[in-house]
């Protein structure tokens, strides 16, 4: 690399870094997140921007309407994420570097948190609910594209009322633990729970519980084997 590109990256770096401290400045703050983003480029380009100091990156393109939100360090939320609280909803807590993608959805209410722990990833176009149960997800966990979590059902036994007027109901919270992955469009349902190190494959619906380090597939997801040759 010559001494010229070197200093230039240098310089950019510098600028880049300058953009996101004063993108917490009231007025010139949007000016200046805009500005960092055109400047370090499109979609996945722009996480470089959560990296450079403290701050998170939200970009001006998000949808946030969460009284009780809470973020870590260094966070990365895209364009077009949509994190929503109904009046009666609980909190939204992202923890350190947590990456939100393009189209994801955080929805609460019905007293439903979610709660991401630090280093995990969410993909494109996946929806994130808290309702009666809290959806709660570990460390260093990877979410495909197109991922769903449900901690909710509707009632439907009286077929006589409208499925939308017999209310709600949970099994119980969502939980996965630290350094589960998620393959694309995953169905997570109320009560289940996925032991650390698990994997899912693509197309699963978790309905109950997985065990740590266990590969599931299938709909309902049952056990494969365990990681590890078990």
């Amino acid at each position: 690399m010559s001494r010229v590109r070197r200093w230039w990256l240098h310089g950019r770096k510098l600028f880049l870094t300058l953009l996101m401290q004063l993108s917490g400045v009231p007025l010139l703050g949007q000016v200046a997140l805009r500005l960092a983003g055109a400047i370090a480029g499109p979609y996945k380009d722009r996480r470089m921007l959560a990296q450079l100091t403290k701050r998170s990156y939200i970009s001006p393109h998000a949808q946030i309407r969460c009284p009780r939100l809470s973020l870590g360090q260094s966070c990365f939320i895209d364009d077009g994420v949509t994190i929503y609280a109904h009046s009666d909803g609980g909190q939204v807590r992202l923890g350190d570097r947590v990456h939100l993608y393009r189209g994801t959805i955080i929805e609460i209410g019905a007293g439903g948190d979610v709660v991401i722990g630090s280093d995990t990833h969410i993909q494109s176009a996946c929806n994130i609910k808290g309702f009666l149960g809290s959806t709660i997800i570990g460390a260093n966990v990877q979410v495909a594209p197109h991922c769903a979590f449900s901690p909710y059902e509707h009632n439907f036994e009286d077929a006589g009322v409208a499925i939308q007027a017999q209310g709600l109901r949970s099994s119980g919270d969502i939980v996965l633990e630290d350094d589960v992955w998620l393959g694309a469009g995953v169905l997570v349902l109320d009560g289940a729970h996925i032991g650390k190190g698990a994997v899912v494959g693509a197309g699963a619906v978790v309905t109950k519980g997985i065990p740590a380090n266990a590969i599931a597939v299938g709909v309902p997801a049952r056990v494969l084997r365990l990681r590890g040759g078990g």
